[in-house]
């Protein structure tokens, strides 16, 4: 019996942050979040803190449930645990990163959102059934908590909480 791989991930709703392990199907966190027929994801072995306590002592637990919809991001550790996050068009494309500004209810995502061809904003936002679109190089700041904010490698955030969207030329200042 194969056993299953996990991931560990950070999970950022409008009021807290859980970190613990999610056990994803083979083709990986980004196809398991995006599944229609699933509308919540099962955490383990993990820690929950309130977004202005999460520099004190988070409340331990062996498993909690969350609804997809109320998730605002999820980190990842590597790019690798999104697993594969597009299909591309038929040819020989390449996904050309764009630098983006993200506001999304009561945070601010910097990083590089992979899509071919010229920035598209709707096609982004809007296109498509998928309720989570990959951010690499991310960083996450709340804008309430200043001190609640971290880096990640890549993270997965919710496009139906976006509330606006910018490109920009550089890195953002840290």
């Amino acid at each position: 019996m194969a056993t299953k791989k996990s991931i560990e991930v950070d999970i950022v709703t409008s009021s807290h942050w859980v970190t613990g392990m999610i056990y994803p199907e083979a083709r990986g966190l980004f196809s398991h979040m995006n599944m229609p027929t699933e509308s919540s994801i099962e955490i383990e072995a993990g820690e929950l803190t309130t977004l202005f306590k999460r520099s004190q002592t988070a409340e331990r637990f062996g498993r909690m449930w969350l609804v997809k919809r109320e998730i605002v991001a999820i980190l990842v550790g590597n790019r690798a645990g999104l697993g594969p996050s597009n299909v591309l068009q038929a040819g020989y494309t390449k996904p050309f990163p764009h630098s983006v500004q993200v506001l999304l209810e009561g945070y601010e995502l910097y990083g590089k959102i992979h899509s071919v061809g010229r920035f598209d904003f709707s096609k982004v936002i809007f296109e498509g059934d998928s309720l989570f679109t990959p951010l690499y190089d991310a960083r996450i700041q709340s804008i309430l908590f200043p001190k609640t904010q971290a880096d990640a490698p890549a993270l997965l955030f919710n496009r139906k909480r976006v509330q606006g969207l910018t490109l920009i030329s550089s890195e953002p200042p840290i």
